[in-house]
């Protein structure tokens, strides 16, 4: 995905630390149980948090303990595993198959479609486990692929609305996030789309300088895209998120969870702010 849902350690008591690498270290773990070493390389902080608000809202059992691996070869990491961590598993090769595939159209370049082929036996086996949500990326990604070129070469802007692929991500991730299409499915479907829309713009706008210069798509382009434009936009959009968060009847790992929401987010824009500040 993005990059974006990760957890500002610092706000984080030492035990919450420790609680998020071991669901981090179990979703790492679980990709390779399912797929092998090198599909390792897909794990991402995006479902790591995905898997923390499923355990949190089911609260299912968890496997837990302390191994090596490749990345840490002399001293054992705590993990903890449930099937969310396995759901996250499958999803983090979908996901990182399809952005390679998306990185090829869009760059061409040959590191990305062999990367792609490396993956694809591991997205096959994906895609028998979690049928609906394989099919979901792949007509989103498509979806926004027409989307973005429609509004990039439309001679009427209001023929699309600029924000409809961010839109349109969002309802992908409310879908993903909608694991048991249960009672608790509208829930997590409003609040999967309000954070994946959130994670769309905010890319958008880490995106906006390259993209003004290349003459990619980017939503911005269309409004008022200076610093605090930026912010403003972005600030609505989190708070929509975080209120269809708040709404979820969570309780385990609420502080590790809200440390990502309210701050985590923010990290890489925040950065990029004080580097344009300090010139």
């Amino acid at each position: 995905m993005f990059g974006f849902i990760l957890p500002n350690l610092e706000s984080l008591e030492e035990a919450e630390q420790k609680r998020y690498r071991a669901v981090y270290c179990g979703v790492c773990r679980s990709i390779k149980n399912r797929y092998g070493q090198l599909p390792r390389v897909t794990i991402s902080f995006d479902m790591t948090f995905l898997t923390l608000v499923l355990g949190s809202l089911y609260e299912p059992k968890e496997i837990s303990g302390a191994k090596r691996c490749p990345v840490h070869p002399t001293t054992p990491q705590t993990f903890s595993m449930s099937e969310y961590s396995d759901y996250a598993a499958d999803l983090s090769v979908a996901f990182a198959y399809h952005k390679l595939l998306d990185d090829w159209q869009d760059d061409r370049m040959i590191r990305s479609r062999a990367a792609a082929f490396a993956l694809s036996g591991a997205y096959r086996k994906a895609k028998k486990r979690i049928p609906h949500a394989c099919d979901c990326i792949e007509a989103t990604m498509r979806d926004i692929q027409n989307m973005e070129y429609e509004i990039k070469h439309s001679s009427n802007q209001s023929d699309i609305p600029f924000d409809a692929p961010a839109n349109c991500f969002g309802m992908l991730l409310g879908e993903l996030f909608a694991y048991k299409n249960d009672f608790w499915a509208t829930d997590l479907r409003r609040f999967g789309a309000r954070l994946g829309k959130f994670v769309y713009v905010m890319d958008a706008a880490m995106d906006l300088e390259e993209d003004l210069r290349t003459g990619s798509y980017n939503p911005f382009k269309y409004m008022e895209h200076d610093t605090q434009a930026l912010r403003d936009n972005l600030e609505y959009l989190a708070a929509s998120m975080t209120d269809a968060f708040e709404r979820l009847p969570l309780e385990r790992d609420m502080q590790v969870m809200r440390s990502v929401l309210y701050a985590g987010v923010w990290q890489r824009f925040e950065a990029k702010e004080k580097k344009d500040h300090d010139g």
